[in-house]
């Protein structure tokens, strides 16, 4: 009769979204045409919550012609199931009615005693008066199908209420022999009005039950197609089946936010989830809730508890939730989902969830992180019982290396009372914790913590952390004050918290090197006993290393810091223990043991990614930059320094911002970026980092910038500054940076040869024979300023003690000079291979600059002066110098590649040399030379000058 009674293959081209209900569709069609027999059908369409029955009927009504049938529908909801015979009344409200009929209709609900709510089953004797509405109402639809067919839609039979329900049962039976069709969608797994009544209404025997399953994966690719196109549903299709779970509500939720540009905004289930819910039963809202609370491993009898249902009510929500697609199994098919149901309750009823939840999990003796987990979701420290569990919590999640989890426990297990020691001591480890995730918020609970040991409610411990968090922020005075308090009861304290307080001050000589802090102090005792092997606590293990840096012994310190990274590793007990890693790795760094320091640095960053601390991520990652740096790498330096100082915001890292900060300007300086080095330069950092040992990193790097730029008065100020920092260090080595070399070459921009002689034969003086790098550094400043026959040798020396480093940029920058030097001496051979050796060592280092300065440019003319006069003959005037007798046109004729060839082999270049120089095969140098004597009429090279 129409398109939709066709073949299933296309059985609805006027409802695109009904994605696999073909089969639906076509039995609905079917029963339509056999009700034109005069024997009416009855269809209940089945389908789970959001399953698209009501969505299959409404479009199912549209289809039918008005001439040929007659539509009466009905919606039943929740709210008006106390509307006695609401539905009922519903059929009779449309303009395809006679007004008449409409009135009559109308009339005869509003007379209807109230008590036929509460009339028994169909089965059951009905009064007369009963059977009077009854016949009328009968009688008008009887009338109705008269001309043509009656097709009825009830949409949601089990919010039907009870009245209209009830005479439902009794209608039904007598349109069995009228030209009709009643379409009724149900879901069975709801609850009805009575169920005793809907089954009354479901015994019909010529009821056909339709039942709609969830879409396939197909059937979700089919309906992104048709809204999205082919290349968009292969795209979105598995993401869309797995969050949906197939039902077509969450779907076409997902696919409304999609298309209103929102992305795959996995909000659009949850709200869909809330939908179904809203319209579904009560306790299933009720399960859901608790199972958003106690998660998914959660079991039934917990469920019930929590829910205030029986087991069996849980269980028949979760099997209604899941045969809608809307769980799967006990878990949530988006991980924010459980947080979106929560946040739509009212925040008191949630609150108190939370806290039957906690209260529930402990008295089932459940893991503290459980617990622990409903106290802080709604801040709740009312039990007794509360701040044991967080604290045994917060210890669990360090073990497990959740420690943003550990500080939230921490920060609510701060507010849950005790006496004034044990909230101290919690906030003493919620600051270290806080420092390790982002040291910006450990700022703010430094003064309560100052005020802790001020107090005298911390141990030793505590204070030396809170120490170290000072130092780190550019706080040295605190440092200092809180020392001499400390100090100032040195006869309250045994010697093992003198020694540690004496550990401190000597590795501030190191952070602080210039600030001045020495005030009397009690004798140190004497350092206690350790068998070999034992492990120093990790102050005084930084202690002496900072001892062993500031006196400079390279061989000594370098063999220590190795010792110390076998054993040292940021944990959460004490930042001690990081910062006597931190300072072993620069130790191996300033000694130039780069390979030791790269490999160290790696497995340090392995532990801070397992622990979950981007500081010391950060912290180990900038170290990794410098080592880079120092070993000549300018590229990896490079990133690795921008790497760092994207893991932590500029006001993260303290005074130590002078670390990662100096290597990106040194980096971009040596690959003459000079315009990115000043950038970096105008950003503000703490005025304490020019105090600390960090600040020589940022200085050196500065003085070097102002060199380049050609501030040689103010690049000297800085490297002199470097000095003035570490005038009480010991006269051995150079320090964290090479400053008396770097001022030496600002001496040399100056003019002053003879002070940048003496300041880097001071320098050599004072390095151990393993100091190859600085070694190296000060031996080529020293040749710039010798002379010109003396300038070689030193080069060739300089040359051979940095390779010993593997510095590739100060090897080439070495070789770039000793290459100079040569030329002017006027071994032109020498200087070419000195250059040749140059290049790719510069290439591979990343600086650019000093690449295009070794690099074989356009060569300029040779001129014929260049060429030795001849003696003039005796008695006469000097011989003419002798020119070439090629034609100009003929050098014009010469391309820029083959001139460029040509002038190289004049001066003496091998084939292989101006390979290697100009980037190209051998062969075509050979290929070059030959056109180029076609095309000057010459037969050796020797005639090319």
């Amino acid at each position: 009769m129409h398109a939709m009674h066709a073949a299933p293959e296309n059985p609805t081209p006027h409802t695109p979204d009904l994605v696999e209900r073909d089969e639906a569709l076509a039995a609905l069609g079917l029963l339509l045409d056999k009700s034109a027999s005069g024997r009416g059908r009855i269809a209940l369409v089945h389908a789970p919550l959001g399953g698209g029955k009501s969505k299959l009927l409404h479009d199912f009504l549209e289809t039918v012609d008005p001439a040929e049938g007659l539509v009466l529908s009905a919606t039943a909801s929740c709210p008006e199931r106390a509307l006695p015979f609401g539905v009922l009344s519903q059929l009779f409200q449309t303009s395809q009615v006679p007004q008449r009929v409409r009135d009559d209709m109308d009339a005869l609900f509003s007379a209807m005693p109230a008590r036929e709510e509460a009339v028994g089953p169909a089965t059951a004797g009905l009064p007369a008066e009963t059977m009077t509405t009854l016949r009328k109402i009968v009688l008008a639809l009887v009338d109705l199908a008269e001309n043509r067919r009656l097709v009825i839609g009830i949409d949601n039979l089990h919010e039907v209420d009870a009245p209209s329900l009830r005479y439902l049962a009794s209608i039904l039976p007598r349109l069995r022999n009228v030209s009709s069709l009643v379409v009724m969608t149900d879901d069975t797994g709801r609850r009805a009005t009575s169920d005793r009544l809907r089954t009354d209404l479901l015994r019909q025997p010529n009821l056909h039950r339709i039942d709609l399953g969830l879409l396939t994966r197909a059937g979700v690719r089919r309906l992104l197609t048709q809204h999205l196109g082919a290349a968009e549903a292969a795209r979105l299709t598995a993401g869309f089946a797995e969050v949906s779970g197939g039902n077509p509500l969450v779907l076409q939720h997902l696919l409304s936010d999609h298309r209103a540009g929102l992305g795959d905004d996995p909000r659009a289930y949850s709200r869909a989830l809330l939908n179904c819910l809203f319209h579904g039963e009560p306790d299933l809202l009720v399960v859901l809730r608790a199972l958003a609370v106690l998660g998914h491993d959660a079991p039934p009898q917990r469920l019930a508890l929590l829910a205030g249902l029986d087991v069996a009510a849980v269980e028949g929500a979760l099997h209604a939730l899941n045969s809608a697609g809307l769980v799967n199994g006990t878990a949530f098919r988006h991980p924010t989902a459980a947080a979106d149901v929560l946040d739509d309750m009212p925040a008191a009823d949630h609150a108190a969830l939370r806290r039957r939840a906690a209260e529930l999990l402990h008295a089932e003796s459940a893991p503290a992180v459980a617990v622990a987990e409903q106290l802080v979701a709604v801040g709740h420290t009312g039990p007794p019982w509360a701040g044991d569990v967080l604290l045994e919590a917060a210890r669990d999640s360090l073990s497990a290396h959740r420690p943003r989890r550990a500080a939230d426990y921490l920060e609510l297990a701060e507010r849950t009372g005790g006496d004034d020691s044990s909230r101290a001591a919690v906030r003493a480890r919620l600051g270290r914790l806080k420092w390790q995730l982002q040291p910006p918020s450990a700022v703010h609970s430094l003064a309560p913590l100052i005020e802790d040991v001020s107090a005298g409610r911390t141990g030793t411990h505590e204070l030396l952390d809170l120490l170290w968090a000072l130092s780190w922020h550019g706080e040295p005075d605190r440092v200092h004050d809180l020392l001499r308090q400390a100090e100032a009861r040195w006869h309250e304290l045994d010697d093992e918290d003198l020694t540690a307080l004496h550990s401190v001050r000597t590795w501030l000589a190191c952070a602080y090197p210039a600030y001045p802090g020495g005030t009397p102090r009690p004798p140190a005792p004497a350092a206690p006993y350790r068998a070999p092997g034992h492990q120093l606590d990790p102050w005084s293990t930084a202690a002496a290393l900072a001892e062993d840096l500031i006196r400079g012994d390279a061989t000594r310190l370098a063999a220590r810091a190795d010792a110390v990274l076998h054993t040292a590793r940021p944990d959460h007990h004490s930042l001690w223990n990081g910062e006597a890693a931190l300072l072993a790795l620069l130790c191996l760094v300033y000694t130039d043991s780069f390979e030791t320091a790269t490999g160290w640095c790696d497995h340090l960053l392995d532990e801070a990614s397992t622990r979950n601390t981007p500081t010391w991520s950060a912290v180990f990652t900038a170290v990794r930059a410098e080592t880079a740096l120092r070993a000549g790498d300018l590229n990896a330096a490079s990133a690795a320094a921008r790497q760092a100082l994207d893991l932590l915001q500029a006001d993260a890292w303290g005074v130590a911002l002078g670390l990662p900060l100096g290597t990106l300007v040194l980096a971009n300086v040596r690959m003459g970026r000079l315009d990115q080095a000043a950038d970096l330069l105008a950003e503000p950092f703490p005025e304490a980092m020019l105090r600390s040992r960090y600040g020589l990193h940022y200085l050196y790097a500065r003085g070097h910038y102002r060199l380049a730029t050609g501030q040689a008065r103010s690049a000297l100020a800085d490297f002199l500054q470097c000095g003035k920092l570490t005038r009480r260090w010991a006269l051995r080595g150079t320090g964290p940076v090479p400053w008396r070399t770097s001022a030496a070459e600002a001496w040399l921009k100056l003019g002053k040869q003879d002070q940048a002689g003496l300041l880097a034969r001071d320098e050599l003086s004072r390095l151990s024979p393993d100091s190859h790098r600085a070694r190296g550094l000060a031996l080529r400043v020293l040749a710039a300023a010798a002379g010109t026959a003396e300038r070689p040798r030193l080069l060739e020396e300089a040359v051979d003690v940095i390779k010993e480093c593997d510095d590739k940029f100060e090897l080439a920058r070495t070789l770039s000079d000793l290459s100079q030097a040569h030329k002017a001496a006027g071994d032109h051979g020498s200087a070419r291979r000195a250059a040749r050796r140059a290049w790719p060592i510069a290439r591979a280092s990343g600086a650019e600059t000093l690449c295009r300065e070794v690099a074989p440019g356009p060569p300029a003319p040779v001129e014929p002066a260049d060429r030795p006069a001849r003696k003039a003959p005796k008695g006469g005037a000097p011989a003419a110098v002798a020119t070439p007798a090629t034609p100009a046109a003929a050098v014009a004729a010469l391309t820029t590649r083959e001139r460029h060839v040509a002038t190289l082999a004049g001066r003496g270049y091998t084939n292989q040399e101006i390979a290697a120089q100009l980037l190209i095969t051998h062969s075509t140098v050979e290929q070059h030379l030959t056109r180029v004597f076609r095309k000057l009429n010459v037969k050796r090279r020797q005639d090319l000058p």
